[in-house]
């Protein structure tokens, strides 16, 4: 298999075994978070290279779209657009300062436990190029639409399967709070590496469990499905003082297409996959029967006229 993610590791100790979950901590930022730094004219430079014509799962592609971004690179602007024809498909693009460039391809289907899964290539088709050696990442849905689980492709350089973070969208206990869990990511730009070979390995498991916290890095923020209505999520858990807190990850809804913006310590797989996730939760979640079903980002139904006497 091709190398990827070069990155240096940091191992995270294997869970003894499964413990009865918690509900997850969540917190929403006491002031207003400063806006994302610029993206800096050297990573742009990087950006421009790697994807303007990348081929698909060359070793140098995959660290750049799955490393985290370096703190000194500023916040990278992005944006995800939902196909129109075919299946369901959505496609990520970085700005790059000349032309928006091309990412990844999310492709959704149904799985084994009734929920759903997307498949992340570096292509916008998936028979073209389906092999031992074609990049396919994950991100796996809950049935009830509230958790979802962001996997590296298996043929990764480590050999393992390993897990990139998780999203928690509304549920028990949350209301319309998200929660973003990551790999631990060091000032080196080390990351903590989740390696699962059963169930209780995951990154979900072992925060319910009170496990491994110490490698991972908690994002929160306010879920939202209006139109034109804007999420952003805040680095630093309950206990985080409002001035040490900082927003890495804005998206902004209009119609088909999410504006992006991500920054330190989120990689451009991990600000896709939140993307998908919040997509797919007001697509997918379950509604109260008063609650009328619609697309993402379209507009709602206006009132019925009032009926004369």
């Amino acid at each position: 298999a091709i190398a990827r993610q070069k990155t240096a590791r940091c191992p995270v100790p294997m869970a003894a075994g499964a413990t009865r979950p918690r509900p997850v901590a969540s917190s929403v930022p006491e002031a207003e978070a400063p806006p994302l730094p610029e993206l800096s004219e050297e990573r742009k430079v990087d950006l421009a290279e790697l994807l303007r014509a990348p081929q698909p799962d060359d070793a140098a592609t995959v660290e750049l779209l799955l490393n985290p971004t370096p703190d000194s690179a500023g916040a990278v602007t992005a944006m995800m657009e939902t196909a129109r024809a075919g299946p369901p498909r959505y496609d990520c693009f970085i700005s790059t300062g000349v032309a928006p460039a091309f990412a990844f391809s999310a492709f959704r289907h149904r799985n084994a436990e009734g929920g759903f899964q997307y498949d992340v290539r570096l292509t916008p088709t998936e028979s073209s190029r389906v092999g031992t050696n074609s990049f396919c990442a994950q991100l796996k849905c809950s049935a009830d639409c509230t958790r979802y689980t962001l996997c590296d492709d298996p043929s990764n350089f480590y050999s393992y399967p390993r897990e990139l973070g998780a999203v928690f969208v509304g549920g028990a206990g949350l209301g319309n709070r998200i929660s973003v869990l990551v790999p631990r990511v060091l000032p080196s730009g080390a990351a903590a590496q989740f390696r699962v070979l059963r169930p209780e390995d995951g990154i979900i498991s072992r925060f319910l469990a009170g496990q491994a916290r110490e490698h991972i890095m908690t994002l929160s923020g306010l879920w939202t499905s209006k139109e034109g209505g804007t999420v952003e999520l805040t680095l630093g858990g309950e206990g985080t003082a409002a001035s040490q807190r900082r927003t890495v990850f804005r998206a902004t809804q209009s119609s088909s297409t999410l504006s992006l913006q991500y920054s330190s310590p989120l990689s451009c797989f991990q600000a896709f996959c939140i993307a998908l996730s919040l997509v797919h939760h007001a697509q997918h979640r379950r509604r109260p029967s008063s609650e009328p079903r619609r697309a993402y980002g379209s507009p709602r139904r206006p009132p019925p006229p009032p009926q004369e006497q």
